[in-house]
């Protein structure tokens, strides 16, 4: 059966979308081919699936332990005898053999009656559910007919895997040790999402039909699936996965991905937007590709492209930024944008002369200016170069001194939706804005996704105040009233707690508070062979996600939260418990809880009815608010925390550990007592008139500076004040490698293994963050390195001994990790056999802003498992450093042969890093 999926067709008929593209000869170049008309291929998926399981997993637990479990190899699956059973405590009698379901028409559905679920259920709860499945099945590729002209270059395999973590690719017959390459699939089952090309492990047949083995990690999570009780009306939880598999059937030298334009509306003939931001969404295929040039006929505006030198890695899917200067309305229905490109050869650094000119024809939706009130309309900005959309809803009248609404949409939910648009009541002089946090899933509204809902409110700020006809409605207020519901609720705690001082009130519908909480960890399967002060590390490092540790943040913050009675979505109790805890730090804390009787997760009043209305009127009326005279101000890392009342944590004394700053105030006196604290600021200008400052119960004298901001900083047991703030370092986990509004630089030693790695990373960032990436050469970082060009983004550095930059980073800024001729050395401990893989965060050789993050391997299986740390979504413990090893295949964190956390200044830090000796 061929299975053609609605992403799959844009590619093979992008001429008909609405973003079409032709390729015509530039007069300044030689490539005369238009596109390349390959022969047709087809694929056949059997719709006959084994399934193996369930095995006990806790969320997430999937990054750990082998995609392939409980196959310790592929040789397993190749030399299985029938039947074959597996321990599993969920089954009854402890184990579990191989089943077969059937498919239809790419969906399956995998359910497994047999286990005792309704029992293991009334014990361990939602955890009990949680599970992992190995599925398998086949599928054959059929060369064309012959005397059609057979193309002999190896098709392309386009996959469309959705609900599923990961899937592999395996070549039949299997070849002994053959080590699978590991692809995530859409988990979230994300709309709009880059399309995954895959090159085959094996050349098929010219002749005949060619048999492929497909592995599928299937992982239920409640947090996707829902309670099945609810989502199916039975107690067996299902996993309803998408398999659709296709062949590239022509190849375009560059095809058009329009589904990642952005566009912004214009009203009244003007781009909605601070900096003219557009975005034209493109894959390469088989070339390398530099983008030297945009043409366009519009008249009345400039385009520029904001990255020069925009590159595309073959098979590589980016969006082209580009900047639009208008100097007239443009009132057209359309852009068209014409893109030269250079080819660079098989090589990323080599220039040729084969150029051509791609014609790009971009919708536009032209609105009229806001007049009545309630008109939503689609805001663009740079997330640094990365174009990046959000909406908004214009009030129904215009007042700069009204403060704007940050409405944060729950999991799953688009921002551009009406559903979620037309959920909060237009407001009276109040513009809302609703960010995107990069994708409906983003990061849980923390790091990148925290970064693009404050970049989207600053960005509207910047476009109102820009525009001279918009003036009249600009936003004069740099704070904001946050509002969400359910993962956005739970943003809305996450924000409010780190950015006190830019939270005027916070409106949290259906929260949880924290992922840990929301499906326990109890079922875990690391956890058996796991000692405990690798547990603390690991689990550490999911500490800045934990709203409840920074409750004290919130004593002069008025709250109305709000959860209906008969949620099975999203627990009632972790509304009240959020409650309970911050009234534990303030009793009289401004704090009002609303439940609703027998109300489920989502009514369509939740955060429009009279008594949500009645509590944003009052909060924005009365936004000014008297210091509290006792207060403490919570940390862990400072980059991912603003002020409060003036005060910020800006470096904390031991990595990974909570920081605290008590503060009271009396008669113009301030007194401080830290925690954990090197480092911290006052802004005197919020305070009016002081005349002492006590820290630790240490007199620190002082002059008011012209720009009224003290820092403080605490050495050799004693405090002092700066003339200006240290340098500090940027502090983990290792998914602070994602927290930046920059592309990321993946940076590859010259090998296709190398280079299918990168494109994995980046079509996984794109996917899941819309995070860019830029692929390089480490041969080109280390000339820009050597000549003082290398810019601020974070760094992918790939590979160990044979990444040119890599080592001269760590020569110049040595590491307590060393690498050596097939791995590498901690402390005198050699990591050289089979199968070990290490990831670590070190500081960027540039900017002390800027992070690097190193993936290396002993081997190609190593390196594997180095890959699955990346961070890609929340709920992942990963540290600043990790080594695993093969034996993490089957257990998981047990396999771990060492984690931790860096010191201050990227030293050794005994009391947080473990190592198994």
């Amino acid at each position: 059966m061929l299975f053609v999926s609605p992403t799959t067709t844009a590619l093979i008929a992008y001429c008909a979308v609405s973003a079409s593209a032709s390729l015509i000869q530039s007069p300044i170049g030689h490539y005369h081919a238009d596109k390349v008309e390959l022969a047709t291929w087809t694929v056949r998926l059997n719709e006959t699936w084994d399934v193996l399981g369930p095995f006990p997993q806790h969320a997430r637990e999937q990054h750990f332990v082998s995609p392939l479990y409980p196959l310790s190899s592929l040789n397993a699956w190749a030399n299985r005898s029938t039947p074959t059973t597996y321990l599993s405590s969920l089954a009854r009698g402890g184990t579990v053999e191989w089943s077969h379901i059937a498919g239809h028409d790419g969906y399956l559905k995998v359910s497994l009656p047999d286990i005792p679920w309704e029992t293991l259920r009334k014990t361990e709860g939602w955890a009990a559910l949680q599970h992992h499945a190995l599925l398998h099945s086949t599928f054959t590729m059929t060369p064309p007919s012959s005397g059609t002209g057979i193309n002999t270059s190896t098709p392309l395999l386009v996959a469309d895997v959705r609900q599923a973590s990961f899937f592999a690719i395996v070549p039949e017959p299997i070849p002994t040790d053959f080590t699978p390459t590991w692809h995530n699939g859409n988990i979230y089952n994300l709309l709009n999402s880059p399309i995954q090309l895959l090159p085959l492990p094996s050349s098929p047949s010219l002749e005949s039909p060619t048999l492929y083995h497909i592995f599928v990690s299937g992982d239920y999570e409640v947090r996707l699936f829902g309670d099945p009780e609810d989502v199916e009306n039975q107690k067996i939880p299902v996993q309803r996965l998408e398999m659709r598999l296709d062949v590239l059937q022509e190849e375009r030298l560059i095809a058009p991905q329009s589904q990642l334009d952005i566009v912004p509306d214009f009203v009244d003939g003007w781009a909605l937007s601070n900096d003219g931001a557009l975005g034209i969404g493109m894959m390469a295929l088989r070339s390398w590709w530099t983008v030297i040039g945009v043409e366009s006929a519009t008249p009345g505006a400039q385009l520029e492209i904001m990255e020069p030198r925009f590159r595309l890695a073959p098979l590589q899917t980016r969006v082209l930024p580009l900047r639009l200067r208008q100097t007239a309305r443009y009132r057209s229905h359309s852009i068209s944008i014409s893109v030269i490109f250079q080819r660079n050869g098989s090589h990323p650094i080599e220039i040729n002369d084969d150029t051509m000119i791609v014609n790009f024809t971009i919708p536009v939706a032209q609105k009229q200016r806001w007049d009545k009130g309630g008109e939503t309309y689609k805001a663009t900005y740079h997330l640094g170069s990365t174009p990046s959309y959000f909406m908004v809803k214009a009030p129904r009248h215009c007042n700069p001194d009204s403060a704007a609404l940050l409405a944060l949409h729950g999991a799953g939910v688009e921002a551009e939706s009406t559903f979620w648009t037309g959920s909060i009541r237009a407001q009276n002089s109040s513009w809302i804005i609703f960010p995107t946090g990069r994708t409906s899933w983003g990061f849980d509204w923390h790091g990148p996704s925290s970064v693009d809902a404050w970049g989207a409110f600053d960005a509207f700020r910047e476009t109102l105040a820009g525009q001279r006809e918009w003036k009249h409605c600009s936003i004069d207020d740099p704070r904001v009233l946050l509002i969400g519901h359910s993962n956005g609720g739970q943003g809305v705690w996450y924000h409010a707690s780190r950015f006190p001082d830019r939270t005027i009130a916070a409106v949290a519908a259906a929260a949880y508070i924290k992922s840990q909480q929301y499906v326990p960890l109890s079922l875990s399967h690391g956890a058996h062979f796991t000692d405990i002060r690798l547990r603390m590390i690991l689990e550490s490092s999911l500490q800045p996600d934990d709203n409840d540790l920074f409750l004290s943040n919130l004593g002069s913050t008025p709250i109305l939260a709000i959860h209906g009675g008969g949620d099975r979505n999203v627990p009632t109790w972790h509304t009240r418990e959020l409650m309970s805890t911050l009234r534990s730090w303030y009793p009289n804390a401004d704090a009002r809880y609303q439940e609703v009787d027998d109300a489920p997760h989502w009514w369509d009043t939740v955060l429009s009815s009279n008594s949500v209305q009645d509590f944003i009127d009052n909060t924005l009326i009365r936004r000014h608010s008297k210091y509290p005279s006792d207060f403490t101000l919570t940390a862990l890392v400072p980059e991912e925390n603003g002020s409060m009342h003036g005060f910020q944590i800006v470096e904390i004394a031991r990595t990974g550990a909570l920081a605290r700053l008590r503060v009271r105030y009396s008669s113009n006196t301030i007194a401080v007592s830290t925690v954990n604290t090197r480092q911290f600021s006052l802004d005197l200008g919020k305070w009016g008139k002081i005349s002492s400052i006590t820290i630790d119960m240490q007199e620190v004298s002082f002059i008011r500076s012209p720009l009224s901001t003290l820092w403080f900083t605490r050495d050799k047991g004693s405090w002092r004040i700066l003339e200006w703030p240290q340098r500090v370092r940027i502090s983990g986990p290792m998914n602070r490698i994602l927290a930046t509004s920059q592309s990321l630089t993946i940076v590859t030693p010259q090998s296709d293994f190398y280079l299918h790695s990168a494109l994995r990373i980046a079509h996984n960032l794109l996917s899941y963050l819309r995070i860019d990436s830029r692929i390089v050469s480490d041969e080109e970082a280390f000339q820009l390195f050597r000549q003082g060009l290398l810019d601020c983004s974070n760094l992918v550095i790939l590979g160990g001994a044979d990444n040119l930059i890599g080592q001269a980073i760590l020569a110049e800024f040595p590491s307590v990790i060393k690498f050596i001729e097939g791995g590498w050395v901690i402390r005198g401990q050699r990591f050289d056999e089979p199968g070990q893989g290490i990831v670590f965060l070190h500081p960027h050789p540039i900017c002390s802003t800027s992070l690097a993050l190193f993936v290396s391997g002993t081997d190609i299986s190593g390196f594997e498992r180095a890959l699955r740390f990346i961070p890609l979504r929340t709920g992942v413990g990963v540290p600043e450093w990790i080594i695993t090893s093969n034996a993490a295949d089957l257990m998981g964190t047990g396999g771990l042969l060492g984690a931790g956390y860096w010191g201050p200044d990227w030293e050794w830090n005994e009391s947080l890093s473990w190592l198994a000796v």
